[in-house]
């Protein structure tokens, strides 16, 4: 993923990157906290989880009435998404807990080697795991249909901005 982010902002001029967790919550949550992406209750008509029996991924906007009401799709099940955000080593307990505070460690880069926060769940995990709070890890290393990632992009101000 993360070479992925390099390639295309070389291709493009734009800077991507994968979102810290903060940064994936609270699109998820939006600014009044819900409890799914798309609302409050959970429904197994509005996302790919285990409730819905498809037990494959499916391509984005196929669950079109669970997208948050910013217009953001998939944010809850079809794949555990990768977060920039360290967990750390431990599997049971992540090593950096909330409140988030980014200057703690959590962010940095150069740790190729810990494991990372994933959010939103994946088709093969029920409801629990698709709330907009759940995080669960994964290592760098892992391979599983079950994991995908979505990106944030900075551009840098063009002359339409002035």
């Amino acid at each position: 993923a993360n070479a992925y982010c390099a390639w295309l902002s070389a291709q493009t001029g734009d800077a991507y990157r994968l979102p810290t967790e903060v940064e994936w919550e609270a699109a998820a949550r939006g600014v009044n906290g819900r409890a799914y992406p798309y609302g409050n209750d959970f429904a197994a008509d509005r996302s790919n989880t285990f409730e819905t029996h498809i037990r494959r991924t499916t391509p984005v906007g196929v669950f079109p009435d669970g997208r948050t009401p910013e217009g953001v799709y998939d944010l809850s099940g079809n794949v555990w998404e990768w977060t920039s955000t360290i967990w750390g080593t431990d599997t049971s307990r992540p090593d950096y807990p909330y409140p988030y505070d980014g200057a703690d460690g959590r962010e940095n880069q150069e740790d190729g080697a810990s494991r990372r926060v994933v959010r939103g769940g994946s088709w093969n995990y029920d409801r629990d795991y698709a709330r907009a709070a759940s995080r669960f890890h994964g290592h760098p290393a892992d391979r599983f249909s079950g994991r995908g990632f979505r990106l944030v992009v900075r551009r840098p101000p063009s002359h339409l901005d002035l």
